[in-house]
């Protein structure tokens, strides 16, 4: 039995010492810098809790957070409804129904630094977007302006991400079986009634693992704001991973505080890594 113990322990030691050099090592340095304070290049100083007051109390903290959560789920929820009305439509038997499965997956296989230089051009006085607001009659819009950033950057992420809702969703589409369905046909069920009461029950756990997941990795989107606002104009677009950076490595910047901000929003992705677990796993 201790030989078997013994081996196990084996087999799962690389990958704990993968896991302790790529997180747990950088997430505990990141924590001990916190209470820190230093300049590049100079020795750290303890200084307590000095980092977190300065950043709670200061207005740009709750600015952040509130552009974190509205670009964030505003983009999901975009996402969500655009792949699932994509993957109910491609589930059906069509001609030219591979053809497009395979395009609609272009936008999620782009990189996202061509994406943000594509949108620039589109955005731009003279772009794309406004020639054809100039040729209807309408004004140019600045469309990366302080009214319109907000949402011209979430349209990005939505154009860039729907695609692995439209995967993930078509997935789940293929796995319900098809005889529920046809049992709802011969007792007179409506197309409407299928979708609430059979496919749409069965894509729960699909449904909540790729929101989650998209949640994630959209709260840690820094490419698409950096390049296309870089957090402005007016802190209108400034999330937690640009203002993070800027905090790291701009003017006047200080890794503690930058170390500070992440570890204050830490709990908000233990929470939602802890949820995609529980429903992508079963585990509580």
């Amino acid at each position: 039995m201790k030989l078997n113990k013994i081996a196990d322990w084996l087999y799962v030691l690389p990958v704990l010492a993968v896991i302790t050099i790529i997180f747990i090592i950088p997430l505990g340095y990141t924590f001990w810098i916190s209470f820190q304070e230093k300049a590049l290049g100079s020795g750290a100083k303890f200084i307590g809790l000095t980092n977190y007051y300065t950043i709670l109390n200061s207005k740009i903290f709750y600015v952040i957070i509130s552009n974190t959560l509205i670009y964030s789920f505003s983009a999901v929820f975009i996402k969500a409804l655009i792949g699932l009305g994509v993957a109910l439509l491609l589930n059906r038997k069509f001609p030219g129904r591979g053809v497009l499965r395979a395009f609609s997956i272009i936008p999620w296989a782009a990189p996202a630094f061509a994406v943000a230089f594509f949108f620039i051009l589109l955005y731009d006085l003279k772009g794309l977007f406004n020639r054809i607001l100039t040729y209807i009659g309408l004004p140019a819009l600045r469309y990366l302006g302080p009214e319109l950033a907000m949402p011209s950057v979430i349209f990005v992420n939505v154009w860039k991400g729907w695609p692995f809702f439209f995967l993930g969703f078509l997935s789940g589409l293929q796995a319900i079986p098809q005889e529920i369905y046809e049992s709802a046909e011969i007792d007179g069920a409506s197309r409407f009634k299928k979708l609430v009461y059979i496919t749409l029950p069965n894509l729960k756990t699909v449904f909540f693992t790729v929101c989650l997941l998209s949640l994630m990795w959209t709260m840690g989107d820094f490419t698409t704001i950096y390049l296309l606002t870089g957090g402005g104009p007016l802190d209108r677009t400034l999330t937690i991973p640009v203002a993070s950076y800027f905090k790291a490595f701009a003017s006047g910047a200080s890794i503690p505080q930058a170390a500070s901000l992440l570890i204050l929003v830490l709990p908000i992705y233990l929470i939602l890594i802890y949820l995609v677990m529980k429903y992508a796993y079963g585990r509580t």
